[in-house]
């Protein structure tokens, strides 16, 4: 009887982990995650974590809190599903709109670009929300 027990309360235990663990994968695109990446040198890139889509076709928000010395980034929403169009010179303390067309129900993340002449890994920093 004990070790009955003993086995339900692990597989809900396990069960519970595992829904924690799915859930976790992408957050809701209405609610603002925040971001810290590096993006390459030299025309490199760099990426936020995921988001599902709310929306087909309404714009992300990004919220910049610090791009790295005095460089910029280019910005874009990006899925399998739908990539949008490149959101130019994104710098310190910058909102700005992610036009796209990643359909709703889709893993949707923010891809940043720099220039191909900047010669240092650039840090950004700041927050973002799929929509």
């Amino acid at each position: 009887m004990v070790l009955k027990l003993k086995k339900k309360k692990l597989a809900v235990l396990g069960l519970a982990v595992g829904l924690l663990a799915i859930g976790g994968t992408a957050q809701a695109g209405t609610s603002y995650s925040s971001y810290n990446t590096t993006v390459g040198k030299f025309n490199g890139n760099g990426y936020t974590g995921y988001q599902t889509k709310s929306s087909s076709g309404t714009y992300g928000d990004l919220r910049s809190n610090t791009v790295g010395g005095n460089y910029v980034v280019d910005a874009r929403m990006q899925a399998s599903s739908g990539t949008g169009s490149w959101v130019r010179n994104v710098t310190d303390n910058d909102t700005r709109s992610l036009p796209n067309s990643v359909a709703r129900g889709s893993s949707a993340r923010v891809q940043f670009s720099n220039d191909l002449t900047t010669p240092v890994n650039v840090q950004v920093t700041g927050s973002w929300r799929s929509n």
